[in-house]
């Protein structure tokens, strides 16, 4: 218990003493977030004014919390009684004891975890805190349990003496003299206001020139909230940049990728790489009915039935199967503009490049990312019809790339079809579903009803992809370019259609939103059908030693190579802030974003309730600490 004092204070000195305890919190606080600078390259005055302002506005913000939550109860037990009786004191000190311990305890856990990880504190950790099982996963001991906990009671302790003796000054300081009104907290409060304000402008001007120091600073942050202007900038006519020179100086840059540099010796006669992706194409949708083309084909490749995409999305799809990587990466490559290793070498190479989409190179960011150093001329974005009409005009554009190039020279393609992206259009000669919902509008559908014609929908579009699958197909056989050419075809994602509960996509882990057509054709290898588990994370392991790279590829993935001795015995997939893990028997999901999202979701892989969740945690903790580490193999330099 607090000790009552002879002397009472009125609301307003209470108030007043709070700011005071607030105020050494406050220094407290930003005590222990020194330890994030030491992360930063104060390579530029902007790197240092942005980390210097985030850096005294974020010990505020971390704080800002408790000082709401003791604040707004002072208030309110106040108002009703227009006094606070020593009950009510209790109540209001114990809970700003509490919460600033809490938040400088919160704050020590995150810099333990991030020098180990290199990532905060986020979903994914604080649910293998608190779920039975998830402190054995991370490989903590009883003994660690028992060391978090006096941590905590240590910091508890401290405020709470901390408090005591503030107290107890401030009480003999009213003794001796009436307390002077000042307004510092309230100019100080303004001053960080200004620099909130200032950091968040400057961040946004960083984004729009991709400023890789200024960017990469703000990762040192735990749960930094990023404000851009490119909506703002598009209207004003600006065109953010979009080249980054990558030949800087490696201190300026977070990331460890890949972790050896790449020992290549380029094929005699390297072979050409057809890729293709088909927005919401999922695995069940290829069959010799609805796409004959693509199945006739997928039988003199590899087809690879139980494959999983990198995610829900397109964002961490895309990237997942070019840079082989975990989702929680895209951020962090994103922020350094950094490409991956697989199109490094395809450039390094003299491969001449065209790559469409019906979409856009610019959202998601790929122009930042998988084709960050990738010429503009050689990105061919068409936008104009629907995303049938798109499609079409791409196709006929990568055959004339492909009738049109040097044939001396290897050549590369990429094309992102659109086609069976929701509203799911498609011409009349792709029906081979006449029942369709043929006016499918959003604000007058009823997914209860109409599901079922909406599907159809959807097979249309899949069946007019497999038209323009078929047309590039014919190109490479009549041209004879199959003897020399890899060809890729795949899906980014799957679509739900209220199997359980959910349409489209990016909403679930479920089946139909996760896992993908495969095939894979590589000359004079052979053909088959794999049932086994494999992923989008397997790609550029599978592609980069045909490129002639002779690292092993835990140099620069976190994949295997599809056709080498390693098995897949689980996949990770993920979202905008969490990811997921697909077993033999279990799927589960974590958020890593969203600190208040403590649930962890776990569920057979087929998606089915789980009542037995500590049965995951018990059969899955090496997985786990696999999984942990393997989030920070390629992250921050220590």
């Amino acid at each position: 218990m607090i000790k009552s004092t002879t002397v009472e204070l009125t609301y307003q000195q209470k108030q007043r003493f709070l700011n005071h305890y607030f105020f050494f919190s406050y220094l407290i606080i930003q005590a222990l977030c020194l330890r994030y600078l030491s992360e930063i390259q104060f390579s530029s005055n902007l790197t240092i004014l942005f980390s210097s302002f985030v850096f005294l506005t974020y010990g505020f913000i971390y704080l800002l919390p408790a000082i709401l939550l003791t604040k707004i109860t002072c208030f309110f037990l106040y108002i009703k009684n227009k006094s606070l009786s020593k009950k009510k004191n209790v109540t209001v000190y114990f809970i700003a004891i509490l919460f600033t311990a809490i938040t400088s305890f919160a704050l020590l856990v995150d810099q333990t975890i991030f020098s180990l990880y290199g990532f905060h504190l986020n979903g994914f950790v604080l649910n293998l805190l608190i779920t039975p099982g998830g402190i054995e996963a991370l490989g903590a001991s009883d003994s660690a349990v028992l060391t978090i906990m006096m941590l905590l009671l240590a910091f508890i302790a401290f405020y709470f003496a901390s408090f005591l003796i503030m107290k107890k000054y401030y009480l003999s300081k009213l003794k001796r003299a009436p307390e002077k009104h000042y307004k510092i907290y309230r100019y100080l409060i303004a001053i960080l206001v200004l620099m909130t304000t200032s950091e968040r402008i400057v961040y946004g001007i960083a984004h729009l020139q991709g400023n890789r120091p200024v960017l990469a600073a703000s990762n040192a942050f735990p749960f930094y909230q990023p404000v851009t202007f490119r909506s703002l900038a598009k209207d004003l006519g600006y065109k953010g940049h979009r080249e980054i020179d990558l030949s800087g100086p490696e201190k300026s840059f977070r990331l460890s990728y890949p972790l050896k540099p790449l020992s290549i010796e380029r094929p005699e006669k390297p072979l050409n790489i057809v890729w293709l992706v088909a927005e919401s194409w999922r695995w069940d949708m290829l069959d010799n009915e609805i796409m004959p083309m693509t199945w006739n084909f997928s039988q003199k490749a590899y087809r690879f039935t139980n494959c999983y995409s990198g995610g829900n999305g397109t964002r961490m799809s895309i990237f997942a199967m070019f840079y082989g990587l975990y989702s929680p990466y895209w951020f962090t490559f994103l922020n350094e503009r950094r490409s991956p290793v697989i199109m490094d070498v395809v450039q390094s190479q003299n491969y001449q490049l065209g790559l469409f989409t019906s979409a856009k190179f610019s959202y998601p960011e790929f122009d930042k990312t998988v084709f960050a150093n990738v010429p503009d001329e050689s990105l061919h974005e068409y936008r104009g019809g629907r995303n049938w009409e798109r499609d079409r005009k791409n196709v006929s554009d990568l055959i004339d790339f492909i009738k049109n190039r040097d044939q001396s020279l290897p050549f590369m393609t990429f094309l992102f079809f659109e086609s069976p992206h929701a509203r799911y259009y498609f011409p009349k000669d792709s029906i081979i579903r006449d029942n369709y919902l043929e006016d499918f509008n959003y604000a007058t559908m009823s997914l209860e009803k109409d599901i079922g014609l909406i599907f159809n929908r959807y097979i249309n579009a899949c069946h007019h992809l497999d038209s323009q699958h078929g047309r590039i197909l014919d190109l490479l056989k009549k041209e004879k370019l199959l003897e020399n050419t890899i060809v890729i075809i795949t899906g980014d994602h799957g679509e739900e259609f209220m199997e359980k509960g959910r349409w489209g996509h990016n909403s679930e882990f479920h089946e139909e939103q996760v896992k993908v057509p495969l095939v894979i054709y590589i000359p004079d290898s052979g053909s088959g059908v794999i049932d086994r588990m494999v992923s989008h994370l397997d790609v550029p392991p599978t592609i980069m030693p045909i490129l002639g790279v002779k690292n092993d590829s835990g140099d620069y993935s976190l994949g295997h190579d599809l056709f080498g001795p390693t098995k897949r015995q689980y996949t990770v997939l993920g979202d905008w802030d969490s990811i997921g893990i697909v077993t033999g028997s279990y799927k589960a999901r974590f958020p890593v974003k969203n600190i208040l999202a403590f649930q962890t979701k776990v569920t057979t892989k087929n998606d089915q309730p789980v009542k037995e969740v500590d049965r995951f945690y018990d059969a899955h903790q090496e997985t786990l600490k696999e999984i942990i580490q393997s989030l920070s193999k390629f992250g921050y330099k220590q």
